[in-house]
């Protein structure tokens, strides 16, 4: 028997598992680069974010581990910097209107179906973070990658090899790292 994983990271995982008797392939997920691609928007302009920087974050689901209180984190450190916006995708209307009466610098978004919604807020964004602590691979790293956006992760997930060599940057896991990385 073969073991597929999604990247190298979860592979050496898996060598240090009950598993590591078996042998491992890494075979990357992929994505259509016909739809994520650098794809201009009014994505701006729609939301009155024109003039200033927007830091984006996106997610199926957020909780802990995907990292949304780095970001509740990382919105209070931003608070001074009113150039600064967090946009959040993939929140809960619960989790947005929680988010929304606290914090006044982030937007929250509830989640898309349409992928080429997704690459035109990508696009429109400035940086990508993905401050997720257990990530086996990190497609929406990769998505923002692909459509132009520098993205910042953290060290010791699999979105630090996803990173590697494609303009972006891992930092060591904790926010104060990340907030100096971004501005």
């Amino acid at each position: 028997m073969t073991l597929i994983t999604p990247s190298i990271w979860l592979a050496n995982l898996v060598k240090q598992s009950f598993l590591k008797e078996y042998s491992v392939e890494v075979h990357h997920n992929s994505i259509d680069t016909e739809i994520f691609k650098s794809t201009p928007s009014d994505f701006r302009k729609r939301y009155g974010l024109e003039g200033k920087k927007i830091v984006l974050g996106v997610a199926n689901t957020w909780d802990e581990r995907k990292g949304l209180r780095d970001f509740i984190r990382l919105s209070e450190m931003l608070d001074h910097k009113t150039e600064y916006v967090i946009v959040l995708v993939g929140l809960s209307e619960k989790q947005i209107h929680k988010i929304e009466r606290k914090r006044k610098n982030i937007l929250g978004m509830k989640r898309t179906n349409s992928k080429e919604e997704l690459a035109e807020i990508y696009t429109a964004a400035d940086i990508f973070v993905n401050p997720s602590k257990e990530e086996t691979f990190g497609m929406t790293t990769v998505e923002a990658l692909a459509c132009g956006t520098k993205a910042i992760v953290y060290q010791g997930t699999a979105c630090e090899e996803i990173v590697k060599d494609k303009g972006g940057i891992a930092v060591p896991n904790n926010i104060e790292d990340l907030y100096k990385e971004l501005l």
